[in-house]
């Protein structure tokens, strides 16, 4: 039990705490100075210390009372009642971590990743250095400064744009508290809002990007155009390491390495018939390809910047330009397959790579199909699979490419019943 008493010195009267604690069979007595206070404080402390007495001596968690006092104390009190074994010791912050030195230590720890990733790290990294400044202690960062953060994000970014920087954020100073760099993530309750940004999803029909294809100077880049068309294949992370042995022309499929979400368990290839509309342009590239080709799309390689390039071409075609040049051209055959009905949506799955939940958030979205189904009464919205464009149709060729093509493709001869006229082969047997 404890007990309570006075001691006078010079700078006058003290209360304490006596008590005694057997530790191994051994009786140690410890005395808890409280310093100057009234005695109603000290007998409310008294009070306390025999409640962690008995939640020891029990096996029994505190009180809520007890834990909020133990949780209010000074350190130094603390500190008495750690060497009494009645408290664990308190975890304490580094005082001395700046918010430079805590990153230095995140990216010397996040090891190998996408290089997209990286770039995005490195982003948030300097982002977050420009706001606080790399000197500021990462502790005497509040939840009012994360906030500040947040506004002056949005105020420099899109709000989908704001919203990676601010997780990324979230999850660096999460990290702080895990290496106890800081005892609360001042992030935690900060909303980063969705990464979505709907404005800037758009569908791009096929006789806009046929207009596209047909100023290309060269069949390489139709395919550029196409593959992420009408294929609905990532650009250029897909593309870049798509070789022509991947395509099996008998079959009528491309076989596609997933880069973005390898690291997850059984993905990293998906099977991928030669759409119709694809098939006159890969058939092409592939005849025209120099002797010694390996990769379908070479300038996809070696980080070349596909996307000025690109712009150009739009430009000499006299088409208007959209947003997300690439990204909308997966967008635009993920629509069309999700509203073709001889698709079921597992299908479509293991076509494009996602799930139907990343789908809606991030590809679906209402094109002038839709508005032409509602407003004709037809209740159904016209599946634009396989519906070719004039210019598509003017690739059609002989069911036999030996016979009737200048170059012959690399397809065994016998594979004639197999290899059926362009737009009946929608089901390609795998």
């Amino acid at each position: 039990m404890a007990s309570i008493s006075t001691e006078v010195g010079k700078r006058g009267t003290r209360w304490r705490v006596l008590l005694v604690v057997k530790e191994g069979g051994i009786q140690r007595r410890h005395t808890i100075r409280l310093g100057k206070i009234n005695k109603r404080i000290a007998e409310t402390a008294k009070r306390m210390i025999e409640s962690l007495e008995a939640a020891k001596a029990t096996g029994h968690s505190l009180d809520s009372e007890t834990a909020a006092w133990v949780a209010a104390i000074s350190d130094d009190i603390h500190g008495k009642l750690e060497r009494a074994r009645l408290v664990p010791p308190r975890k304490k912050p580094v005082a001395d971590v700046t918010l430079g030195q805590h990153l230095e230590v995140v990216f010397a720890a996040i090891g190998p990743q996408k290089k997209n990733t990286v770039s995005g790290y490195r982003r948030a990294r300097r982002l977050l250095e420009e706001f606080f400044g790399r000197d500021r202690l990462l502790n005497s960062v509040t939840p009012g400064d994360a906030d500040d953060y947040k506004a002056w994000l949005l105020r420099k970014f899109a709000a989908a744009t704001a919203s990676v920087d601010l997780r990324r954020a979230k999850q660096f100073f999460k990290l702080g508290v895990r290496r106890r760099h800081i005892t609360e993530n001042p992030f935690a309750d900060v909303k980063c809002g969705s990464q979505v940004n709907e404005s800037r999803r758009e569908f791009v029909s096929q006789e806009r990007i046929e207009r596209v294809i047909a100023a290309c100077p060269s069949h390489s880049w139709k395919l550029a155009f196409a593959l992420p068309r009408y294929l609905g294949i990532r650009m250029p992370s897909e593309t870049e390491d798509l070789k022509w042995t991947d395509v099996d022309w008998v079959k009528n499929v491309i076989t596609i390495r997933e880069k973005k979400v390898e690291h997850h368990p059984g993905r990293g290839i998906r099977i991928v018939p030669i759409f119709p509309e694809l098939r006159p342009h890969l058939e092409l590239a592939y005849r025209e390809r120099p002797a010694d080709a390996v990769y379908v799309l070479p300038q996809a390689r070696d980080g070349a910047n596909l996307r000025t390039q690109a712009q150009r071409i739009i430009a000499a075609a006299g088409v208007t330009p959209w947003k997300k040049l690439f990204t909308n051209l997966r967008v635009s055959r993920l629509n069309e397959l999700v509203r073709d009905r001889r698709f079921a949506s597992h299908v479509v799955d293991a076509w494009v790579g996602n799930s139907e939940k990343v789908r809606r958030e991030h590809y679906l979205l209402v094109t002038d199909a839709d508005y032409q189904a509602a407003v004709s009464g037809a209740g159904e919205i016209p599946a634009q699979i396989p519906a070719h464009s004039p210019l598509i149709m003017s690739h059609q060729e002989s069911s036999k490419p030996t016979v009737a093509r200048e170059k012959a493709l690399d397809v065994p001869e016998n594979a004639a019943d197999q290899y059926p006229r362009q737009g009946s082969n929608l089901r390609p047997r795998l």
